[in-house]
């Protein structure tokens, strides 16, 4: 079978597109033919190696978080999955991703994706739907509270957004000032992000983009109030310590995964894909993540 590899750290140079042995699934494992792939930020800074003292990788390393694929084999002691569900799953990064043909994952990294779901659709919601879900969890706002979501019209802006209405909380979308009519289509209040500091009132923040936008939310939500960050905390930042500020990552959630997967098969959580390349093509999505300015998701298909 054909995987995307990386062989050592660097430019996309070092993505090579290899013939890999088909894996098979021991005992309480499934082999999942993989239909689908996202290309998510944070594997572009560990192919780079950006984050080698953190998760230390041994080359060649296959790539990919998100995958959206056809359960093909259950080992023994799997109950929940049988051969031919349609599933979503989260891969840690350990140099097992997705970006291949075939891949062995555990039924804590999966759940099932609905019937009126693309692969390539179901491939979008793992990662940002749990990074959105968790950092709404980590704020914890009351029924009624106003949120702010920073890069609102991105991925986990988006599952956010998505996940504060369904708890009862009122997102407001923290966007450019360039891209506030594209916001409105949202449904929801709009804040420029470039905006002059207005009236301090929201209970809390979920962030996805750092920086001055970070810090421009922050200083937006209320003393005592949680600002929390898929990216890093600029140093220095919240010194008087006004807010809860701390940035996170994503971990596996198997019950939440479902819950994305059931909010997506009933239309209320969609994330674009502006996208989609053959699994050959790794290398040229990582070209267009670095280039920026997307507007979705980068799908890699078989």
């Amino acid at each position: 079978m054909k995987a995307a590899r990386v062989h050592g750290y660097g430019n996309t140079d070092m993505i090579k597109y290899d013939e890999v042995p088909k894996p098979t699934a021991g005992a309480g494992e499934l082999l999942v033919k993989v239909e689908a792939s996202s290309l998510n930020p944070v594997e572009s800074y560990v192919r780079q190696g950006f984050l080698a003292q953190m998760i230390p990788l041994t080359f060649p390393f296959t790539m990919g978080l998100d995958l959206a694929g056809t359960v093909e084999a259950v080992g023994t002691g799997v109950a929940g999955f049988k051969v031919g569900d349609r599933v979503i799953g989260k891969l840690p990064i350990n140099g097992n991703g997705s970006n291949q043909e075939y891949v062995v994952a555990t039924p804590g990294q999966l759940a099932k994706l609905a019937d009126n779901l693309s692969f390539s659709a179901g491939a979008t919601l793992p990662l940002a739907g749990l990074t959105g879900r968790q950092a709404v969890d980590l704020v914890a706002p009351k029924k009624g509270d106003r949120v702010l979501v920073t890069g609102a019209l991105g991925a986990v802006g988006r599952a956010a957004i998505q996940y504060l209405k369904e708890i009862g909380a009122v997102p407001v979308a923290v966007v450019r000032a360039s891209r506030k009519a594209e916001a409105a289509k949202l449904g929801i209040e709009v804040v420029a992000a470039d905006a002059a500091v207005g009236k301090v009132s929201f209970a809390g923040a979920v962030d996805t983009v750092g920086g001055d936008v970070l810090l421009h939310a922050a200083a937006l939500v209320r003393d005592g109030g949680k600002v929390i960050t898929a990216v890093q905390v600029p140093e220095g930042a919240n010194a008087d310590k006004r807010v809860h500020l701390a940035n996170f990552f994503a971990k596996d959630d198997t019950t939440m995964l479902k819950q994305i997967a059931d909010a997506a098969g009933k239309g209320l959580l969609n994330i674009p894909i502006a996208k989609t390349l053959k699994l050959s093509q790794v290398g040229e999505g990582h070209k267009l993540l670095a280039a920026g300015q997307v507007g979705g998701k980068i799908v890699f298909v078989p």
